[in-house]
Formats: C-alpha cells, structure tokens, sequence
C-alpha cells in the first residue's frame, strides 16, 4: 500500500512544476537615465536644483525608485506608457527621499522591444514646476530692497554680494547677486520675511527651495501667527558647507502645527558659537504650496 503523504507531496509537486511553466517570466527592456534638471519659466526664478531620485511607473504600475545614471529594467510592451516622477532627498536627508509634487511628472509612449535598451533623452527628464500649486519667489536678491529683514535678536545685517566666488551663479542665468551675512564669534543672525503668508494647514505640504552654502548651522523654520501670540517654530538646521547646495525643505509639520494661526513668517538664521567668524551665502529662496 502507498503512503498517502508521499501521494499528496507529488501531487503537490506535480501542480507547483506544471504552474511554473505555465507562468513564464516577464520580458524585459531598459531604459538609460543620465540626469534629471529642471525647466524654470519666466516669474518662477532659477533652473537651478537637486533633484536625486526617479520614480518609473509603467501602464500606472509603479517599477521602483532609481538614482541617476542608471540602468531601469522595465516591462518589454508595445505602446507602453512611462511615467517620470521626479523626486528630491527631504530636508535635505539622503535617506529620507519624496516624490516632489511641486514639479509635474513627464509622460511617453514607446514601443519598447524584448531586451532593447533605449536611452531616455534629457527633455524626458528635464521638468516643470506643477501650475497647480503656487510658487512664490520669497528672495532672489537681483531686485531693489529686502523681502527679509533682521529680527531684534539678530547681532548683524543681510548684506547683497555679487562677488565672483561668493555669489551664486547657474548656466545661462543673470544677473548673479546673492545675499550674505557675516557673524563675528559669540553673535546670532536672524531674518524674517516682512510679509506674513496664509497657508494651507490640515496636512497640506508646504515646501520650501533654498541655494545656500555657509560656514556655521544654518536654520529654517517659521513664526505662526496667532491672535495674541507669534511662535517660533524651527523646522530644519543644515550643516556647514564649503560649496553651494540646493535643499528643499517641507513645512507641513510645523505649519498644520499651529491650526488656529493666522498667518507665518519664514526666518532663517544662526548662532556662531566659535571664535571665528563666519560668514552664510543664501540665493533663489521659494515658497510652494
């Protein structure tokens, strides 16, 4: 007589071999990405950015998050549709990456053959910013006058540079002037902007975009403004830094913070704690929601 278990065990085998050769493995192409940029228009300020991660959708199936250059393995189809999603690293953490909303995703559709390899041209990846979201362009330091000004905290001034090696510059761009402020030992700099903003709350994201490079920590936040009282709320302080950077920094948690607020400042600002002096350059400061 037969063991029944060892009946069932091949019956078991026999249906799991016949299914994996029933179920065959996807076809695969790839696309090659080299670089994303960004497509400022006229009002919306510098072209300049960071974007450091691309999300692949594919028929509305989502393939994977990928920093360029790379190599992406996507399904081989025809008429398939594929969908850039531009992304950025939040608050300026590598490990914490966001798709960023405020630039639309770009669309294609190719015929995409078994093991073809078709290299993504700059215009797929080159984005612009969503005109369903407001963009406000807080400083750019290339007009007359101050959108920030000192705080009665702050021990120093907002100064304009236009000094080549201190002011920002990006390809194509002009004129290159850029805002600075120098903060001998033991003193404080903070600038505030002269106008209160109304923003979304209840979760909505709120981003900001800053160039920035600096000598000392430098922090972001916001002032919530509320009937009888104006608090302080940082959100993010960046480390020094020799070279320009780019960062983008959410202010959801600290704007939907303070529901019952009126309005906010933005301010940024910093402590030197040292003995020397330091100095902090900053450039194309944008507010999006």
């Amino acid at each position: 007589m037969k063991n029944p278990l060892r009946l069932a065990f091949a019956a078991i085998l026999g249906s799991v071999l016949v299914n994996c050769d029933l179920n065959s493995a996807p076809e695969i192409a790839y696309l090659e990405v080299d670089t994303m940029l960004v497509n400022a228009k006229n009002g919306e300020g510098t072209s300049s950015s960071k974007l450091t991660t691309l999300w692949i959708e594919q028929d509305g199936e989502q393939i994977g998050a990928f920093t360029p250059p790379c190599r992406i393995p996507v399904y081989a189809r025809e008429r398939t549709t594929v969908r850039f999603i531009p992304g950025i690293n939040l608050n300026g953490t590598f490990s914490q990456r966001n798709q960023y909303e405020m630039l639309s995703p770009n669309s294609v559709e190719w015929d995409l053959a078994p093991g073809s390899t078709k290299s993504v041209a700059p215009i797929r990846t080159t984005f612009e910013y969503n005109p369903n979201y407001t963009l406000e362009i807080l400083e750019d330091f290339d007009d007359v006058g101050l959108n920030y000004v000192h705080s009665v905290k702050s021990d120093t001034v907002l100064l304009l540079t236009d000094l080549a090696g201190e002011a920002f510059e990006y390809p194509g761009e002009w004129p290159n002037k850029s805002g600075k402020y120098v903060l001998p030992p033991s003193t404080r700099g903070e600038f505030k902007t002269l106008k209160a903003f109304e923003l979304p709350k209840f979760g909505a994201n709120v981003w900001m975009e800053i160039n920035y490079k600096t000598d000392v920590a430098l922090t972001f936040g916001v002032y919530a403004n509320q009937q009888l009282q104006s608090i302080q709320a940082p959100v993010v302080t960046l480390f020094p830094n020799e070279e320009w950077n780019k960062v983008y920094i959410n202010l959801v948690t600290e704007v939907s913070g303070y529901p019952n607020a009126i309005d906010y400042n933005l301010f940024f600002g910093s402590i030197n704690t040292s003995q020397d002096t330091t100095t902090t350059y900053i450039d194309n400061i944008k507010l999006l929601y």
